[in-house]
């Protein structure tokens, strides 16, 4: 399995002191020059057209960041990267590298699929069939890998995409913000999204649906009215910024919040240890463990950072995912974490996710 292979060379491959060494700068033009996986040879390029072009197949529906949909007509032996390839070429986006295809094996979890996979590993069984009529695969776009400036990406399709991404994250409530923070990047979405402000309400009509813009645990700590009147105010304030401009904002101030470019999963921790973490990060640079917070209004606590040059090796066995990390504390060099998932298919989907996330740090 995927545990027992990398575990093995996980000592061998992680990197000694890496952490830090690269300015953010200078980590961003590594992002933006890394070669995606799905860049390939004429023969697959000539794959990528037919599959555009074709017109009948097996249906897969892919949701885009923004939220809209669109259907590929595909064959039964079709894989992920080529899905992956007529997405991309279909939104002209250039920096494919940090993006990559979801899937949801478990209700409210989703994945990263392998793009060397068959679609059909995905499927239900009357996708696999001859039938002319059939279920679709449901596949999502979104953000694998997040740089520490996607706001200085050249390509403004791509940066829209980040900019789409992260504000989902932010709407569906993943992300901790403050009032102030979500206000702030509220108006600049507005700019990007209807340009300078108008007064509507004088003909007695709301011109935006602050719950579209605002995220819940915002919303039920103020007053809807409230929220009504202070974003227009702040949007107003925004005159003549363009659509790019206000995307660029957007990002500026988003890429600084704290929970930026970590996945989280909910666990659990046996009950006779003696710190009680609740949820497991993964970022570019570390695995993240929470503890509960102390603060109610706070969906996780202050996070013990583990760098990836001092993870010693990971696995998972059933619904546990296996954290070992190199530290010093009382003359012990080791310490092992237990964490228990909602299912094995979880524990997977953390480990396979931290792994492909520790292989492209190492590509930096």
């Amino acid at each position: 399995g995927i545990n027992a292979e990398y575990g093995k060379q996980w000592y061998q491959r992680r990197v000694r002191g890496a952490t830090c060494l690269l300015s953010s700068a200078c980590l961003l033009q590594l992002f933006v020059t890394i070669m995606p996986e799905s860049v390939a040879g004429p023969e697959v390029l000539e794959k990528e057209n037919n599959m555009t072009m074709r017109k009948a197949g097996k249906p897969i529906v892919v949701q885009l960041p923004s939220n809209k949909k669109f259907q590929i007509p595909a064959d039964k032996e079709d894989t992920v990267r080529d899905v992956f390839k007529a997405v991309i070429k279909r939104l002209a986006i250039e920096d494919s590298s940090l993006l990559g295809l979801m899937y949801s094996p478990v209700k409210g979890v989703w994945e990263f699929v392998s793009p060397d996979h068959k679609l059909k590993v995905y499927a239900p069984d009357k996708w696999k069939s001859d039938t002319p009529s059939s279920p679709a695969v449901n596949l999502r776009l979104a953000v694998k890998y997040y740089p520490p400036g996607p706001h200085k990406f050249i390509n403004p399709i791509s940066r829209l995409q980040f900019f789409l991404n992260i504000r989902n994250l932010i709407l569906d409530g993943t992300y901790q913000i403050s009032k102030e923070a979500a206000f702030d990047l509220a108006a600049l979405s507005l700019q990007a999204d209807l340009g300078n402000f108008y007064d509507k309400n004088v003909a007695g009509n709301q011109y935006f649906e602050p719950h579209n813009y605002v995220p819940p645990e915002v919303m039920s700590a103020v007053s809807y009215q409230y929220v009504s009147k202070e974003i227009p105010m702040l949007h107003s304030k925004l005159d003549d910024m363009s659509q790019n401009e206000a995307v660029i904002r957007y990002l500026q101030i988003a890429s600084q919040l704290p929970d930026y470019g970590i996945h989280f999963f909910e666990v659990k921790e046996p009950v006779n240890y003696e710190t009680e973490h609740t949820c497991i990060g993964i970022s570019l640079k570390a695995i993240l463990l929470y503890e509960k917070s102390e603060d109610v209004s706070m969906m996780r606590g202050s996070p013990m950072r583990i760098p990836w040059n001092k993870i010693m090796n990971l696995s998972y066995k059933n619904k546990t995912f296996i954290l070992d990390v190199s530290f010093v504390k009382k003359n012990k060099t080791q310490r092992r974490y237990n964490f228990v998932t909602e299912s094995t298919k979880v524990s997977r989907i953390v480990m396979t996710l931290c792994a492909d996330t520790h292989k492209f740090y190492l590509k930096l």
